[in-house]
């Protein structure tokens, strides 16, 4: 029953790509059915990642473009790069977040966006918002809070349909009570989990400590010993089953996001095989029927 739950779970996952990373590949090794976030940082060259939409949709594959609010000028900038985004892609779906670094232009949070009917004109019904399950270093919990109720009542007054999309973590606990939080205060919109893939120990500090992911950071800390031998090998697979068997137990958690910190390629190819069910579960670990890492 836990393989089960965890093939559920993976199935039809996302993950994310860097137009930094893009100039390496060749080709994508995903199905049809695993959709490809491509990220926009605050230093980012916006030509780099249409090339990077252009490129995953010719290969075959939906890209699922982030738009940063506070990178963004204004929305005449907003309504440029959606123009340019659906050139390359007919995708309809996007992921709209607040961004980081600093406010580029008049654009407050990504509220502004949502509300501002750009993305319907441009044909992005599928929306993907940022949750915070261990909030942010960037945003207070009480802005976090309201900025959620605001987007919730907003997907009910405009008929938007929201998706939360949550950072990364490394102790499920945080997550469930977040999730558990949501339930009680009937913002009933589906959760897509942020998921470390594959890496050093060495690799996910720097990418925790970079994110500011709070609590489960010093969980990582506390039990670097253990966790640094399970993630040179695999996953960390004792919170995939965490998760797994919550997501199969009327939660909000619905789908998966991978983050691929040991690799984009390896990365696809390690989903791939749980997704496939090829392995098998030994004292809570997943034994893959091929070597990826």
């Amino acid at each position: 029953m836990s393989k089960d739950n965890i093939i559920s779970l993976i199935q039809g996952f996302t993950i994310e790509l860097n137009p930094k990373v893009r100039f390496k590949l060749n080709s994508i090794p995903l199905d049809s059915k695993n959709h490809i976030y491509i990220t926009y940082l605050p230093d980012a060259s916006e030509n780099d990642i249409l090339e990077t939409v252009e490129f995953v949709s010719n290969q075959k594959l939906i890209p699922i473009v982030h738009l940063p609010a506070r990178t963004m000028k204004d929305l005449d900038h907003v309504r440029d790069f959606l123009k340019e985004v659906r050139k390359r892609t007919n995708s309809s779906k996007i992921l709209v977040i607040g961004g980081g670094g600093d406010q580029k232009g008049s654009i407050t949070s990504s509220l502004d966006i949502l509300d501002s009917g750009l993305l319907a004109e441009f044909g992005f019904h599928h929306i993907g918002i940022a949750g915070h399950p261990e909030g942010s270093p960037d945003i207070s919990q009480d802005t976090i809070n309201e900025f959620l109720n605001k987007k919730f009542e907003l997907s009910k007054s405009s008929n938007l349909d929201l998706e939360l999309v949550t950072q990364f973590f490394f102790n499920a606990q945080p997550f469930i009570e977040w999730c558990e939080k949501l339930k009680k205060e009937n913002i009933n919109l589906p959760v897509r989990v942020g998921f470390p893939g594959p890496a050093s120990f060495k690799t996910l500090l720097n990418f925790g400590l970079m994110s500011g992911v709070g609590n489960s950071l010093n969980f990582l800390k506390k039990n670097s010993t253990k966790v640094s031998d399970l993630l040179t090998k695999t996953s960390n697979d004792e919170m995939l089953l965490e998760l797994s068997n919550y997501a199969s137990n009327l939660s909000p958690l619905k789908s998966f996001h991978c983050f691929p910190f040991g690799g984009f390629e390896k990365t696809c190819l390690w989903l791939n095989e749980v997704q496939s069910g090829s392995f098998s579960l030994e004292n809570n670990k997943l034994k893959l029927h091929k070597k990826i890492f």
